[in-house]
C-alpha cells in the first residue's frame, strides 16, 4: 500500500469515527389495557396484530371532532389507553372511552388524555370512529369474549292518551207514543163511521120510497 492510499485509509478512519453513535429504538404501540361493562378489573391486550390492525383501520386517528350526542350513557363506556414503546419503556399515549352505539353503527370515542412530553395531559375532544375502525374493534372485543351493549339510550315513543268517549244518549223510540195516539184515532173513525151507518138506515126504515 502506497504512501497515497494509506492517506485516504487515515481520512476515512477519523470520519468515520467522528460521527456520533445514535441508538435507534422502535416506537410503536405495542399494550392496550381495556375496562368497563363485561370486564373485572383491566384487560391488557399485547396482540400486536390486533393492534396493528386497531392502527390500520383508523381506531386512533384524532380528527374530525364533533359534538357527543344527548341520548349517551356515560356509564356505559369502555376506557381504552393505549401504551407507546419510547426509548425502551412503555409510556401512555392516549387515553379515550369508547362508546358503542347500535349494531352497524360507528361507535363514538371521547379523548380525555394525550401524551404531551412525558406524561398524559388532559383532553376533552370527542369524534366519530369509521364503520371499519368501529368493526375492528368490535371484532377484538369479541374474540377476547366481550359483547359490546350499545351506549345510546332508547326514547320511549310518546303515547297519545286515550280519550274516553262520552256514553250515548238512550235512544227512545218514538213507535209506542205514536201508536198510543192512532188507535183511539182509529176507533174514533170507526165509531163514526157506524153512528153514520145507522142514521142512514133509520132514516130509509122512517121514510120508505113509494
Amino acid at each position: 500500500m502506497n504512501r497515497t492510499n494509506r492517506f485516504i485509509l487515515f481520512l476515512l478512519l477519523v470520519i468515520v469515527l467522528s460521527i456520533p453513535t445514535v441508538v435507534v429504538f422502535a416506537k410503536e404501540l405495542g399494550l392496550l389495557t381495556i375496562s368497563g361493562p363485561g370486564i373485572k378489573g383491566e384487560m391488557a391486550l399485547k396482540d400486536t396484530k390486533a393492534i396493528s390492525l386497531l392502527e390500520q383501520y383508523g381506531f386512533f386517528d384524532q380528527t374530525a371532532f364533533v359534538r357527543p350526542p344527548q341520548n349517551l350513557n356515560l356509564e356505559a363506556g369502555y376506557t381504552v389507553t393505549a401504551h407507546l414503546n419510547l426509548d425502551g419503556k412503555v409510556v401512555p399515549f392516549v387515553q379515550m372511552v369508547y362508546y358503542a352505539a347500535d349494531q352497524g353503527q360507528p361507535g363514538y370515542v371521547h379523548y380525555t388524555g394525550r401524551l404531551e412530553g412525558e406524561t398524559l395531559q388532559h383532553v376533552d375532544e370527542w369524534q366519530v370512529l369509521t364503520r371499519d375502525a368501529d368493526n375492528t374493534f368490535r371484532g377484538v372485543m369479541s374474540a377476547n369474549h366481550i359483547t359490546l351493549q350499545s351506549a345510546l339510550i332508547t326514547v320511549p315513543a310518546a303515547v297519545s292518551p286515550v280519550v274516553e268517549a262520552a256514553p250515548a244518549a238512550p235512544i227512545v223510540s218514538s213507535a209506542p207514543i205514536q201508536t198510543s195516539y192512532l188507535i183511539p184515532a182509529v176507533l174514533a173513525s170507526i165509531l163514526l163511521l157506524v153512528g153514520a151507518s145507522l142514521m142512514l138506515k133509520r132514516r130509509t126504515v122512517s121514510n120508505p120510497t113509494t
